[in-house]
């Protein structure tokens, strides 16, 4: 048999190399030659060129269970009359290879995850710190109380509905109207309101966005907080009657 030229570090343990050998050789792990992997595993010990007794002593001693094994499988079988059913002495290393394997897979797994997880970048928060939040307790009683108190409270509410006093149509007539006697513009607030009333102010400003939307004003301001002045289009000037 050819000498390997392996070395321990090259495996990460025992059963590792059996690993190793077993894929090489393409063998099935529910039937393992064990004197041919016996043979193998004692020849790539025997022929490792550094031999560290604190790396290698967990090889020697999958080695003697090989040997044990190996030993075992020559004995002779019990007589077919007798009843007994000898296990077979690989069956305890069958399952440490496949459990072996099993978290191996694992792990390349787990790795392959950690590498993609490493491509990421998380952020901090932008606003650390925790918010701590007090819970009042309230007795059987307050609760009660407050209870009677909403059962008593009146749930009758009356809405009043201002009338309309101005009409969007004729807010836009007066504006323009205004404008038209002056060329210079009018500051924004005074085509609001004559009355000073709610429904007189939500008409004007309404019939400012119309008259906007039209193009048939302009609205203008120098710098911001200034005064904003309104302009009436010299050729829109019959648009708005």
């Amino acid at each position: 048999m050819a000498e390997l030229s392996l070395k321990v570090s090259d495996f990460e343990g025992p059963l590792d190399l059996l690993i190793h050998l077993i894929e090489k050789d393409k063998i099935d792990i529910y039937d393992i030659p064990i004197a041919e992997i016996t043979e193998q595993y004692i020849a790539y010990l025997s022929a490792m060129a550094e031999f560290d007794m604190e790396i290698a002593s967990e090889f020697l001693v999958m080695a003697a269970t090989l040997l044990q094994i190996k030993s075992r499988m020559l004995l002779p079988k019990p007589a077919p009359e007798t009843d007994e059913d000898e296990a077979d002495p690989r069956t305890m290393l069958v399952e440490m290879l496949i459990e072996y394997r099993r978290i191996k897979a694992c792990a390349a797994q787990l790795l392959e995850m950690k590498e993609q997880a490493a491509r990421y970048v998380c952020r901090r928060p932008l606003a650390e710190g925790k918010i701590t939040r007090h819970i009042a307790q309230y007795s059987a009683g307050d609760l009660v109380k407050t209870m009677l108190a909403l059962m008593a409270a009146s749930s009758e509410v009356t809405a009043y509905i201002e009338r309309q006093e101005f009409s969007v149509q004729e807010k836009m007539a007066e504006i323009v109207s205004l404008l038209k006697h002056r060329l210079n513009g009018v500051e924004f607030k005074e085509v609001f309101s004559r009355t000073g009333s709610r429904s007189e102010k939500i008409a004007g400003f309404l019939a400012l966005l119309e008259l906007l939307k039209l193009n048939v004003i302009s609205i203008t301001q120098t710098e911001p907080f200034a005064p904003i002045y309104i302009f009436l289009h010299r050729e829109d000037e019959n648009h708005v009657s």
